[in-house]
């Protein structure tokens, strides 16, 4: 009967545990404990908050009608199939064979995913195994590492140098072992801005065809490269469609970064493993949503306009890029920040002149009521120098927004006017 069992309290304590992986991910570093704080001061009166990437407009207002209708449209309140209502897998297949040339089976070779995150996640856990090696690139996106620690897999960093965080095939093979399973590429990146260059992409190609390796292609950010520069295709490379899976995120691309849309794509055979894992954590993303963007994608022509309270409207990669360029005038003369270079994304990093990179953030907060982000969670080793001297601003604001930060910064004290 239940009442001969054992209560929980009396159990050894070697069942009511956290699971070792779950420990070794979250034991590594602090970084939780800076986020924290960062984000304590980004919600005191005044701040303004140039930490986190999200925009402060509305987003598509295409897709933003289209999910308002389908809440009133009794079959899209409903579960969608596990990997996503039909017209959006249409869709982005349409959208990349329009402006890439690309083709993807939308039955077979797109998964709609609940984020871009969930996909990477997806992609972990579904692909690698306790013991394999991941390499990855950092500074780098701070919740991928918990993906690859939470599959058991480890990860093998490459360190990108400022001021232009590029890398070399050198550099590639620097991180092979025999272990080596796959490798994660994100451009543009999070959170340099640093677009692959030909060479690089080069380097990749050659690296992955000859050590048999699983490519993982970040693309959230595609449509944020800076004017005078395209996005290129991991995938589209020579020899990598069979290899590579490809993120990107109807949420960024249509600046609606709460809704959580986004998909994978890649060759059918990896395509099903992925999906079966996707459909064990999440099942399906919210349709509405997907019907948003979905609508969005079709009506789309290149730009992802971006329309201001003002009046004002903006291509969006000429918009991020103006920004770019205010924000390190601004920088530079009111906080002595040496600016890295950048060529797309939602973000510029900064080098501080010795400054640790948490003390500027808080002196910067406190003095120019301006809060940033400091990059040392997005290291392996929180303690590298570099690691400590380098912060990131959000670039993907209204102009409006992004002209009172500039004003901020310049300023003496703000937070006494």
């Amino acid at each position: 009967s239940l009442s001969s069992l054992s209560p929980v309290s009396s159990l050894p304590r070697r069942h009511v545990s956290v699971a070792n992986r779950v420990a070794s991910a979250t034991s590594a570093g602090d970084a939780a404990k800076v986020w924290r704080e960062v984000n304590a001061m980004a919600a005191q009166p005044g701040m303004t908050n140039m930490g986190q990437g999200y925009p402060d407009y509305a987003g598509s207002r295409v897709a933003r009608e289209a999910a308002a209708k389908a809440l009133s449209t009794t079959n899209l309140n409903q579960y969608s199939p596990q990997i996503g209502l039909e017209p959006l897998r249409e869709e982005v297949a349409r959208f990349y064979e329009r402006f890439y040339q690309s083709k993807y089976d939308p039955n077979r070779e797109i998964v709609v995913t609940t984020s871009g995150q969930e996909a990477l996640a997806c992609i972990m856990q579904a692909f690698l195994n306790p013991g394999d090696e991941v390499i990855m690139f950092e500074p780098f996106y701070p919740f991928l590492l918990g993906a690859i620690r939470l599959s058991g897999a480890t990860p093998r960093a490459i360190r990108l140098q400022s001021p232009g965080f590029n890398f070399s095939e050198h550099d590639l093979y620097s991180a092979l072992t025999s272990k080596t399973k796959a490798i994660i590429v994100n451009s543009p990146h999070n959170p340099t801005g640093h677009v692959l260059t030909a060479d690089e992409l080069d380097a990749l190609v050659n690296f992955c065809k000859k050590n048999d390796l699983l490519a993982l292609s970040d693309e959230v950010y595609e449509n944020a490269v800076f004017p005078g520069k395209a996005h290129v295709r991991l995938a589209d490379m020579p020899g990598m469609r069979d290899r590579t899976i490809t993120v990107s995120s109807g949420g960024k691309l249509f600046s609606l970064t709460g809704w959580r849309v986004a998909w994978a794509m890649g060759p059918e055979a990896l395509m099903s493993s992925l999906a079966y894992a996707h459909t064990n954590i999440t099942y399906c993303a919210p349709v509405p949503l997907q019907a948003g963007i979905a609508a969005a994608l079709a009506a789309e022509n290149g730009d992802f306009a971006v329309e201001e309270g003002d009046g004002r409207s903006w291509r969006i990669r000429e918009l991020f890029a103006g920004n770019f360029e205010l924000l390190a005038s601004a920088l530079k003369e009111g906080a002595g920040l040496n600016i890295c270079e950048a060529q797309g994304g939602y973000f510029l990093v900064g080098q501080t002149t010795g400054m640790r990179d948490v003390e500027f953030c808080r002196k910067l907060a406190e003095d120019k009521g301006v809060v940033c982000t400091p990059l040392s969670p997005f290291y392996l080793n929180m303690q590298k120098e570099e690691a400590c001297t380098l912060v990131r601003f959000t670039i993907c604001k209204s102009r409006s927004y992004m002209e009172e930060a500039c004003r901020k910064i310049r300023g003496s004290s703000s937070r006494s006017k």
